[in-house]
């Protein structure tokens, strides 16, 4: 493997734990914060962060192009509803259930760049996919399994990690139709959730939700610090799809679970849901995406 070929993966797999710092934070401020809270705590932490560091680290003046409709679109599909969904599941269903079924998105993806973007589906990417299927199925199955965190919540719950799955796959493939056009990274995913922070906006604006806005001062401050760690976690995932094959970006990316399962386990176990189908589905999933990664660079 040349350092070339290590980039993208190395990239992709920090952009996955990026992201599962984010979600054990989300997680850590309890049920008493509303998902619309957590959102808009996060997206505003995401512009601001990213706005500012792409002025700090660009050499030239920036510019509206093109691609930016692209990175917009994007945002509409995730962070915004992705996060959204995300964040509901979380509050229903516990971190080690939502996330890796959140994280089937590489499913979507490679099938709409199939379509879409003329890459081959070959067989072995087919059977990495059915993996990562069967794991997360697994993982649903369990959602009613564990009195402790889970036993009384409905079925229908599961609705929200699989419509953040749909999203975020969507949102991957004009991620990568934009940045093969030509922008840098941080740009781009400050366009990105800045296109989510303005639809949030709106939607706050018109409906005036403020009950659902209050939060403590740890809450607050948990949150931005998830909100830090999110916008690395997007700039990440715009470096390695600049650099790598989008059938290889998309699975590794989604090793998320893994790392939101190992922090849980190492700070959380007593407030989780652990069980040997649990970390099976999870491991599932995990060596799908690495199937297919493999499958990818041979």
């Amino acid at each position: 493997m040349t350092s070339l070929q290590a980039l993208p993966i190395l990239l992709s797999l920090a952009s996955a734990l990026m992201f599962a710092v984010t979600f054990v934070l989300v997680k850590i401020t309890g049920q008493n914060v509303s998902s619309l809270a957590a959102l808009c705590v996060t997206l505003t932490t995401n512009v601001v962060t990213l706005w500012g560091w792409s002025l700090l680290s660009a050499q030239e003046s920036i510019s509206i192009s093109i691609e930016w409709g692209y990175f917009a679109i994007a945002g509409i599909f995730a962070p915004l509803m992705g996060r959204f969904f995300q964040f509901q599941g979380m509050a229903k269903l516990g971190a080690n259930i939502t996330t890796p079924l959140t994280l089937t998105h590489p499913v979507v993806t490679v099938l709409f760049a199939v379509i879409f973007l003329g890459e081959i589906l070959r067989i072995e990417i087919i059977v990495g996919v059915l993996m990562v299927l069967f794991g997360s199925l697994l993982l649903g199955s369990q959602s009613g399994s564990h009195p402790k965190n889970v036993s009384e919540v409905s079925k229908k719950y599961l609705l929200f990690p699989l419509a953040a799955s749909f999203t975020y796959g969507v949102s991957v493939i004009f991620r990568k139709a934009g940045i093969d056009i030509g922008t840098n990274a941080v740009t781009a995913a400050a366009v990105t959730t800045t296109s989510s922070w303005l639809v949030l906006s709106i939607y706050l604006v018109a409906f005036r939700p403020a009950h659902a806005l209050i939060l403590c001062h740890t809450e607050f401050i948990t949150l931005v610090i998830a909100g830090i760690f999110s916008s690395i976690g997007p700039v990440l995932l715009y470096m390695a799809l600049q650099k790598g094959h989008i059938a290889i970006v998309a699975p590794l990316a989604a090793t998320t679970p893994f790392f939101v399962l190992l922090i849980t386990f190492l700070f959380m176990r007593d407030n989780e849901t652990f069980s040997v189908w649990i970390i099976i589905g999870t491991l599932l999933t995990v060596f799908g995406s690495s199937f297919m990664v493999y499958v990818g660079m041979s």
